[in-house]
């Protein structure tokens, strides 16, 4: 799946063209998170780029019977995202009620703070040139395995699906999707030299890591 990228929240008519899309679920770039209106429920999942989203909080706020107090709360924070973000973060979720109410903007309005359970999600501040590998990893994850394949660190790459490993493996943009689609799940391990990537619990491809450096691109020449 591939998330959007929205450049902000911070306007009404920014907020209602989100809420017209057919799917609701964007990354956001300043605040960095990711936005998910379902139903009545708004769900912000804040992306540190010093990690993976699955480090990451959550946030859920609404009501079960209507979309109207969130609704408030975000005309109360003056359609701002950041606003919001920052009452969120300055709430205490120390106490054993589940659910809190959020500024007292709404009685019906409720709040809760939580892990992500969503592995593999990573934030558009990482999707920018990825570094060459100067070491192997101590954990293969949807990054290192990023920039190992998009720098060309590696040789001998085979197709490991049964049957099909007769069948070339994908290309390289065809892997970089792969591993960036949170759904896929995908991990590294290394096997006998070879470095197996899995989609879930099958390896799918594998490949023999190779450290040097990336030959420089040419520069296009200029009238």
């Amino acid at each position: 799946m591939i998330i959007p990228v929205l450049q902000q929240l911070n306007t009404r008519d920014e907020w209602m063209a989100f809420c017209r899309r057919e799917t609701p679920y964007c990354f956001i770039e300043t605040p960095e998170c990711l936005l998910d209106f379902q139903s009545t429920f708004l769900i912000i999942t804040l992306l540190p780029n010093t990690t993976l989203a699955h480090d990451a909080i959550k946030y859920s706020l609404g009501s079960r019977t209507s979309m109207e107090p969130v609704w408030r709360l975000i005309k109360g924070c003056n359609w701002n995202l950041k606003t919001i973000i920052l009452g969120l973060e300055e709430m205490d979720f120390s106490s054993n009620v589940r659910d809190n109410s959020l500024l007292k903007v709404h009685t019906d309005l409720s709040v809760r703070k939580y892990f992500s359970r969503e592995r593999g999600i990573i934030t558009p501040a990482r999707l920018g040139l990825l570094e060459p590998l100067m070491a192997l990893p101590d954990i293969w994850d949807a990054i290192t395995l990023n920039q190992l394949i998009s720098n060309q660190q590696f040789s001998d790459l085979k197709n490991e699906q049964k049957p099909l490993s007769n069948l070339s493996p994908p290309t390289i943009n065809e892997l970089k999707l792969i591993l960036l689609d949170p759904t896929e799940r995908c991990i590294g391990k290394m096997h006998a030299g070879r470095l197996h990537i899995f989609r879930g619990k099958r390896s799918f491809i594998s490949l023999v890591p190779q450290l040097h450096w990336p030959s420089p691109r040419l520069k296009r020449k200029t009238n």
